[in-house]
């Protein structure tokens, strides 16, 4: 343990008080035995976390607000309960195998290549540290997202009917903001993603529920809803659908924007794993001129979750709209990394790096299928790439008591009712094939709990 977490411990534990002076820089190093650089940077890191100040020619004294940390709010602790799963996913500490994540392993990226980049933005657009940036999005970076959406699906769209976002999460705040209204009908994919559920509420709208099969939204049901409700919007996951993994078809695709243009809403079509497919891929948005679509993507899933680099494109009428509440919530997406993703997109690093992740999630889908069948596990989809696998065992019409026994393995899944509009999904379980591997392979093995009751499996 370094200098300056002993030093913090001995803050946080009480041996020194509030407003106690702490030994000088000079009697510190002797005392421990190490440099006086070294003390020095330790009394500075502990300035810097607000446990002591220095105070000018007196020395170096514990906080007096130190009082606040002795009982420090823990987010895992009062939040991540059974009700927040994806919570408690995100809060897990390090030890803990993040199974169902929705991210790439952190080796699979190469942060060579990325770190170089960074330092290229870095000497080269020094203003982008310190500017807000474009409001829609630095230029350049929206001229390079319209050659990159053709290229993988034929979108063809001008870089001024682009929108930078802070990651899709923001795109789909946006989109909500825009064309929600209290009691309005919002359909979603049936399951879809828990967070997209509450976004609907928060603006007051009413979620219901399309099934999702493995070739895109389910049309029959589709059609039955659109003649007893009035549609507002439909938010559907394209490709490499979360949790389940499915692809949109030509043919549903047309089928379903053609019931938008007939029903008059508009599809907001989230494609952020879209990227992940290999070749180009179906998307609504290459099938109409705009209007009836609002398409949404982002670099978190391809390149790194804490890069917030997502964009919306639209109709010009409803950029223009979108550009203003951007502007009322966030202003601008920072300049630097809109310059970092466009870098690696001029230099061809960014087509170099996906390609390599679409390759490595093909063979590790096919691996992944081939180790759970032979346990018995079921998918009524099986991907041919992307991250996820939508899994459930007939052993187990209930999931959750053989998720609490891999929890108490340390291994996280996120349970189907994650994902639940108006279907329960308790027997079904999302998992990331990137991160299954040999070594977790055999908690899949329902053999191993043979003879204990599904009910008493959590109690291993």
């Amino acid at each position: 343990m370094d200098l300056s977490e002993l030093l913090k411990q001995r803050v946080l534990s009480g041996e020194w008080t509030k407003g106690q002076r702490l030994p000088s820089v000079r009697k510190m190093a002797l005392d421990r035995g190490v440099s006086h650089h070294a003390v020095v940077c330790a009394y500075a890191r502990l300035v810097s976390e607000g446990l002591i100040e220095a105070q000018q020619g007196r020395g170096y004294f514990v906080s007096n607000w130190i009082g606040f940390r002795d009982k420090p709010l823990s987010l895992s602790t009062s939040m991540a309960g059974n009700d927040e799963p994806l919570l408690k996913l995100l809060q897990a500490p390090p030890e803990q195998f993040k199974l169902g994540c929705g991210w790439l392993p952190i080796p699979w990226r190469d942060t060579d290549v990325f770190a170089r980049a960074i330092r290229k933005v870095a000497r080269s657009g020094q203003s982008a540290l310190f500017e807000y940036g474009d409001i829609q999005g630095y230029l350049p970076l929206r001229n390079q997202l319209s050659v990159h959406l053709y290229k993988s699906t034929q979108i063809d769209i001008s870089p001024n009917q682009i929108l930078t976002t802070l990651g899709a999460t923001q795109a789909l705040d946006l989109a909500s903001h825009l064309l929600i209204k209290p009691g309005d009908r919002v359909l979603v994919d049936e399951p879809c993603n828990a967070n997209l559920i509450k976004l609907i509420h928060l603006y007051g709208g009413v979620p219901i529920g399309v099934p999702r099969v493995s070739d895109g939204p389910d049309v029959a049901v589709l059609d039955r809803l659109l003649q007893s409700h009035k549609i507002k919007a439909f938010y559907c996951n394209t490709n490499y659908h979360n949790p389940t993994g499915a692809c949109l078809t030509p043919q549903v695709a047309f089928k379903v924007l053609k019931r938008a243009v007939e029903h008059d809403f508009i599809i907001v079509e989230d494609d952020v794993y879209g990227d992940f497919f290999a070749g180009p891929r179906q998307t609504f948005a290459q099938l109409d001129d705009m209007e009836h679509v609002i398409y949404i993507n982002s670099f978190s899933k391809s390149l790194s979750a804490s890069l917030r680099i997502g964009y919306m494109a639209c109709s010009a009428r409803l950029i223009e709209q979108l550009l203003r509440l951007k502007l009322l919530t966030s202003v601008a997406v920072p300049g630097f990394c809109e310059r970092f993703v466009n870098a690696i997109l001029v230099d061809g690093a960014y087509s170099r790096h996906i390609q390599t992740i679409q390759r490595q999630l093909m063979v590790r889908q096919k691996l992944t299928q081939k180790s759970l069948k032979k346990y018995g596990w079921e998918f009524e989809i099986e991907p041919d790439g992307g991250m996820f696998l939508w899994i459930s065992h007939p052993d187990f019409p209930d999931l959750s008591p053989y998720l609490q026994y891999l929890e108490k393995e340390g291994i996280l899944l996120m349970p189907g009712s994650a994902f639940s509009v108006a279907h329960r999904f308790e027997c079904f379980a999302r998992l990331n094939v990137a991160h299954f591997t040999r070594e977790v392979s055999p908690f899949f093995d329902t053999r191993g709990v043979k003879g204990v009751s599904p009910t008493h499996l959590g109690e291993r």
